[in-house]
């Protein structure tokens, strides 16, 4: 290391002086500063450097100063660093042009050597304003419904400034994106003047409330950018498992198929009463018998309450239900959606009745009388009797507003088999996101029927007699 700095006039220089600083590459590097050493005096003591930064006619009185240690000369801002010590330390507005003034000051360890500075460098930046770090999708068409607090999370994409995504099940409606889930403003909406779907910042209550939408229920990929103010939504393919097996010491290791979501074909659904077996645990299989591929949580001995996924078998991991909490009814659904794979698992309470409601029905669509079912056990329910041509659904609660928790037919309009199908269980009290749910059964034939359901494995058949 040379350490007689000889002679050498300190000066200061930049590879540009006028900046316009760059929101779409903010790790880029906006301003790069360089200096020449100076001098110790043939002492041969080191120098420690300063850099100082201010607006320009402040003369230094303030503005930034760092302290760059001994054996530094450069220093780099990015186009994010600039922007942000522009606006939090100098309080320059976005979009705006600030004119600026830097300089080094050279101070030699020897006392003796007097300390330099250099000419002050006249500098020119225009600063922009910054999109947010956080975004939310919020409305019908999310899982969230229209709740702040249950508003879903986007994730930022690392190498795309502005940049956000994020894969899931949507639901015939609306929505839009807000960054943050402390209000509904500011939010990003639908560019209402736009021939192509384009996003717009709303700002006010007055401004257009111009919202997105989905036809069709299903899995999408919604990918965003704040700076382009673009978006484009793809819809998903269909699952990479066509089955799903339940597996564990509840089974004694035998493979138990899972049933497939009548609405969302990339959840699986299964509900039992789980009764200690000697371990307490499970997880999920791809293919009866076969142990690859499997569905694990992502720590060890998860309690059922952890809803991370991972097909990584590693570690064989499992969840574990403790005995204490064995002997009751759960409720498991699986969704093995890329990139959003989640398991989520709850006690499940019996209604005590379940009634019928609907034109089909004897009583009509007057649910405070909605007719009755009879209690076969905790679970499972039966009722015979004469139904008319029209549509009927199922209420757990016969609560007025219509807002409570119902069983329905998977599908719209859907016309019993005499078979056993499958019923969906729809909680408006609970989920916000299902508050438009209506589906109902249609009778198309007058006569008697035997209608029987059970609540916990949601099966029901409905035959004529």
């Amino acid at each position: 290391m040379e350490l007689n700095k000889g002679e050498t006039a300190l000066a200061l220089s930049v590879d540009s002086t006028d900046v316009t600083l760059d929101i779409s590459n903010p790790s880029k590097a906006a301003m790069t500063f360089t200096w020449t050493s100076g001098t110790n005096g043939g002492t041969n003591c080191a120098i420690n450097y300063i850099f100082q930064i201010d607006l320009a006619g402040d003369n230094f009185a303030g503005g930034i100063s760092k302290e760059l240690g001994k054996n530094v000369y450069t220093l780099e801002y990015t186009n994010e660093e600039l922007n942000n010590l522009l606006r939090d330390s100098f309080n320059v507005i976005d979009n705006a042009t600030a004119e600026l003034e830097a300089r080094i000051i050279a101070i030699p360890a020897n006392e003796s050597v007097a300390k330099q500075t250099t000419e002050a460098l006249a500098l020119t930046v225009k600063t922009y304003k910054p999109v947010s770090s956080t975004l939310y999708l919020i409305g019908d068409a999310t899982p969230g419904g229209w709740s702040l607090d249950k508003a879903t999370n986007m994730n930022a994409i690392s190498d795309e400034a502005g940049g956000f995504t994020w894969t899931g099940n949507m639901y015939a409606g609306s929505y839009k994106f807000v960054t943050t889930t402390g209000g509904f403003l500011p939010s990003y909406n639908k560019d209402g003047s736009s021939t192509e779907d384009k996003l717009i910042y709303r700002e006010n209550d007055s401004d257009p409330d111009v919202q997105f939408t989905i036809a069709t229920a299903g899995s999408y990929c919604v990918t965003v950018n704040l700076i382009d103010l673009t978006i484009t939504v793809v819809a998903k393919s269909g699952p990479k498992y066509s089955a799903i097996y339940f597996v564990g010491s509840f089974t004694d290791w035998n493979f138990v198929a899972m049933r497939k979501d009548p609405v969302n074909s990339f959840i699986f659904r299964y509900g039992a009463v789980l009764n200690w077996n000697n371990g307490g645990e499970f997880k999920f299989g791809t293919q009866n018998g076969s142990w690859s591929n499997m569905y694990h949580p992502t720590i060890a001995s998860a309690p059922y309450t952890h809803t991370a996924v991972t097909q990584d078998e590693t570690n064989d991991n499992k969840w574990l239900i403790p005995e204490a909490d064995c002997g009751k009814a759960y409720k498991i659904a699986l969704d093995i959606t890329d990139g959003a794979e989640s398991m989520k698992m709850s006690v499940f309470t019996p209604y005590e009745t379940l009634y019928l409601v609907g034109d089909a029905t004897p009583n009509g669509w007057t649910i405070s009388g909605a007719t009755p079912m009879t209690k076969v056990d905790d679970y499972n329910f039966t009722w015979t009797g004469t139904l008319t041509t029209g549509s009927m659904k199922i209420t757990c609660d016969k609560q007025g507003d219509w807002a409570g928790a119902w069983f329905m037919s998977a599908t719209a309009d859907e016309t019993p088999t005499g078979s056993e199908q499958y019923m969906t269980f729809v909680d408006k009290i609970n989920d916000s996101s299902q508050a438009d749910v209506d589906r109902k059964w249609k009778i198309t034939e007058a006569g008697t029927y035997t209608i029987t359901g059970n609540q916990l494995t949601e099966t029901i058949t409905i035959a004529k007699q």
